[in-house]
């Protein structure tokens, strides 16, 4: 059950819907079909605020609680599918520093991401969620670090100006640090042409002898997995809420459409066959709303919630590949033209189904975590 929210917290949202309603969602479509993100959409949104509603006032920011948060990006989604995913993917790396980071390195860095964006680097070509496949590396140096390594496929890639990267700092040991866009040795190599997501650059990352001082490091070293996995968890929260997003944006696209196309003198929406896909995209949304709004509780609670948060991706990314099919259905030949919002808005939510780990890869940690309940 959703708690009430402060004044504030209803402010906020207010703010963010009718943003979102006036600045992100009449550039959807244009994201979708150029491959980038309008010029000035992204320095308009940080200069709104939207980077540190959930930064502690230390630091400059509004410190909102991830129940708020998630429900910003929510509706954000309804929107843009890939500026939540923006938000999302810079949320999770600043909580990754503001968890893990040394006190020197959240004085110096998090004031900055009220204006700078912040990504997180694990997957290189020869391994993704599985850690195991990770070939970049940090190696001792004085006072500090030198990193070599690519990434690829990151999430803000090219537009982060600061990223949390793993690397191997021993043979079977893993462990991340802070890197800055201006250090020495950091590229940015190519952008991905996806067919989803758009509008949210993702693209590579080469470092060449990049030195980092000890304060960059977060964690101790060793903990690499454990803060990658950390991050994984807060991200997939997230995902959740751009899942919610989604298929309301499909539910409210249907029954607008419902409404307004008319056979044999009535509207579609008076057909048995429309109605049914209009419940289930409904139903779909409900669901998808509860499942993130569940595990949230749970953060916020301080309790444990990596299963949950794998149930929230997992079932709401097929959910919300279905009821975009059917709200496309609806359309028909229109929901399958590119001139029409089904057409990318399905390929969206297909990317989620890949993203923050796949379908598969989600399926497995919950079936690992109920038998181990049943061991204990």
């Amino acid at each position: 059950m959703q708690r009430k929210w402060t004044e504030a917290e209803q402010m906020l949202l207010r703010m963010t819907a009718t943003y979102t309603d006036q600045e992100i969602a009449p550039y959807d479509m244009a994201m979708a079909n150029a491959n980038h993100y309008p010029d000035g959409l992204i320095e308009k949104l940080i200069e709104t605020g939207f980077l540190t509603i959930m930064l502690p006032k230390t630091y400059g920011g509004a410190d909102f609680g991830p129940e708020v948060t998630a429900a910003v990006v929510e509706r954000v989604a309804q929107g843009s599918a890939s500026v939540a995913v923006t938000l999302e993917g810079h949320y999770k790396s600043v909580e990754a520093v503001m968890r893990f980071g040394t006190p020197a390195l959240k004085a110096a860095l998090l004031p900055q991401a009220a204006k700078r964006i912040f990504a997180f680097g694990m997957t290189e070509p020869t391994g993704g969620s599985n850690h195991l496949g990770i070939q970049s590396t940090a190696v001792k140096q004085g006072d500090g670090w030198l990193l070599n390594g690519n990434k690829i496929m990151i999430t803000n890639g090219g537009l982060a100006e600061v990223y949390c990267v793993l690397a191997k700092t021993g043979e079977q040991e893993l462990s991340v640090f802070v890197v800055d866009k201006d250090m020495p040795g950091v590229q940015f190599g190519k952008q991905e042409n996806f067919i989803g997501l758009r509008g949210t650059p993702v693209g590579e990352i080469f470092m060449t002898d990049v030195w980092v001082d000890d304060d960059h490091l977060l964690g101790k070293i060793g903990e690499g997995r454990i803060i990658g996995d950390q991050a994984h968890d807060d991200a997939r929260i997230l995902m959740g809420a751009v899942l919610s997003g989604i298929t309301q944006h499909a539910l409210t696209l249907a029954v607008q459409y419902a409404n307004e196309r008319t056979a044999l003198g009535a509207p579609i929406g008076q057909l048995q066959a429309i109605q049914r896909k209009l419940a289930d995209i409904a139903t779909a949304h409900e669901i998808n709303k509860l499942l993130y709004e569940h595990v949230v509780y749970l953060k916020a609670s301080g309790q444990s919630y990596t299963e949950e948060a794998a149930i929230a991706k997992a079932h709401g990314s097929r959910a919300a590949v279905k009821a975009c099919d059917d709200a496309l259905q609806i359309y028909a030949g229109y929901g399958y033209s590119r001139d029409f919002p089904l057409a990318h808005l399905i390929t969206d939510a297909r990317a989620l189904e890949i993203a923050e780990g796949t379908v598969e890869k989600m399926r497995t940690a919950i079936a690992l975590s109920e038998l181990a309940k049943e061991a204990d």
